[in-house]
C-alpha cells in the first residue's frame, strides 16, 4: 500500500509499504478519495501546531511545557498509530473482512477518519461509517467536517428570524450557510475576501455577500440591519483580523461562534473598543466537546447520524473545486498553502 510521510514543515512524500495484517474483528478498505482540510492540515504542515512545542494535559486541560518525547516529532507517518492530524477524511471501498465481522460486506463504500494513504485496517465498530448508496462517494469526505460545523451550529443557538453571519466562507463557511438557513435564519451574509467563495456563497444560499477589502463590513451590515448589527455571527477563518471584525460586526450583548484554529499572538485584536463596549461575548466552539446544555440529548453518534443525512440534503458539489492523484500528494498541500483564489475543497482521488 501506499502510505504519505510528513519529514518536516511543508515536507510530504509517498512511500510504499507491506500491507498491515488483518485481525478478525476488522476490515480492509481500499482507499477511493481523500479530503485534505485547510485548517487544521494545514497549521499542522506548516509546523504551527502547538502539538510541536506543548503538549496538552488532558487532566487540568491546558497545554504545558514538555519533554521533546511528549511532543510531535518528525517523521510522521500515515500509517503510524493514532494518525489523523495528517488526514481525517477518507472514503474507500471494504475489500477484505475478518472472521468475526457481521455488520459490513466486500463492496460496501465507508467513511472513516483514516489519513491520507491508499488502503487501511480498521476495526469494523470503530467508527466506521457505512455510506448510503444514494450518496455520492466523494460527497462522503466531507462528514468530519460536516460534524465540526453542526457542532458550530449547535453552540450558536439560531432563532428563526435572525440575521445571521457567516465570516469565512471556505468549505466550511459554505457549510454552515446552507445549515444557519435551515436553522430558521431569515438573512444569511457571507464574508471572504475571495470572489470564487464569494460567487458560491450567493449559489449555495447566501442573501448578501461582502469583501472586506472593498468595505467597511460592519457598517455595511449595520445598514442592512437598521442599525441594529447581526444578531449571530460565525467566525470561521482562524484569522485574527477576521475575529476582530466579528466582534465589529456583532449585535450588543450577543455572542459570537469562533470555529476557527487560530495560531499565534493576537496582534489584530483590540479589545478597548467594540468589544468592551458592546458587551460582546466569544464562545469557543471546538468539534471534540458538545454544549453541556444539551449534552444528555446529543452524542457523538446522534450528531454523525444527523450529519449523514445531511450528506443528501446539502449542496456539496459545487465545493470540491479540485481532483487532484494521490501521488501528486505534495503539490496537492502547496497549493492549498498557497491560498489560491479558486480553491474551495480539495480531493485526492486514488483510483
Amino acid at each position: 500500500m501506499k502510505i504519505m510521510i510528513y519529514d518536516g514543515p511543508r515536507q510530504l512524500r509517498v512511500e510504499e509499504t507491506a500491507s498491515l495484517p488483518l485481525g478478525n474483528d476488522q476490515i480492509r478498505v481500499k482507499t477511493m478519495f481523500s479530503g485534505i482540510s485547510h485548517g487544521t492540515e494545514m497549521n499542522v504542515y506548516r509546523g504551527v501546531a502547538p502539538f510541536f512545542r506543548r503538549k496538552s494535559d488532558y487532566d487540568v486541560r491546558l497545554f504545558v511545557d514538555a519533554e521533546q518525547s511528549d511532543t510531535w516529532k518528525y517523521p510522521i507517518r500515515s500509517s503510524d498509530p493514532g494518525v489523523w492530524y495528517m488526514g481525517y477524511a477518507n472514503v474507500g471501498k471494504v475489500i477484505e473482512i475478518g472472521s468475526d465481522v457481521k455488520d459490513f460486506e466486500i463492496g460496501d463504500i465507508v467513511y472513516t477518519d483514516a489519513p491520507h494513504q491508499s488502503e487501511f485496517v480498521k476495526r469494523a465498530d470503530g467508527g466506521v461509517v457505512k455510506l448510503p448508496k444514494s450518496i455520492k462517494p466523494e460527497h462522503g469526505i466531507m462528514l468530519t467536517n460536516l460534524m465540526t460545523t453542526y457542532n458550530g451550529i449547535l453552540d450558536t443557538k439560531i432563532k428563526l428570524g435572525d440575521t445571521v453571519v457567516i465570516s469565512g466562507l471556505g468549505l466550511i463557511g459554505q457549510l454552515l450557510l446552507q445549515m444557519a438557513k435551515m436553522s430558521g435564519a431569515f438573512k444569511v451574509i457571507g464574508i471572504d475576501t475571495v470572489e470564487k467563495r464569494l460567487q458560491t456563497a450567493l449559489e449555495n444560499g447566501a442573501d448578501l455577500v461582502f469583501n472586506p477589502l472593498e468595505c467597511d463590513v460592519a457598517l455595511a451590515i449595520r445598514k442592512e440591519t437598521g442599525n441594529k448589527g447581526a444578531d449571530v455571527v460565525i467566525e470561521a477563518t482562524g484569522n485574527h483580523q477576521a475575529l476582530h471584525q466579528a466582534i465589529r460586526i456583532a449585535a450588543p450583548d450577543t455572542v459570537i461562534t469562533a470555529m476557527g484554529w487560530y495560531q499565534g499572538p493576537a496582534t489584530a485584536l483590540d479589545l478597548s473598543e467594540e468589544f468592551h463596549h458592546n458587551r460582546v461575548t466569544i464562545r469557543s466552539s471546538q468539534t471534540n466537546e458538545i454544549n453541556p446544555e444539551i449534552r444528555h440529548m446529543w452524542n457523538h453518534d446522534r450528531k454523525r447520524q444527523a450529519c449523514v443525512d445531511l450528506l443528501g440534503k446539502l449542496k456539496l458539489d459545487n465545493l470540491i473545486t479540485h481532483r487532484i492523484a494521490y501521488d501528486q500528494v505534495a503539490e496537492a498541500y502547496a497549493m492549498v498553502d498557497n491560498k489560491r483564489p479558486d480553491v474551495i475543497q480539495t480531493l485526492l482521488v486514488y483510483e
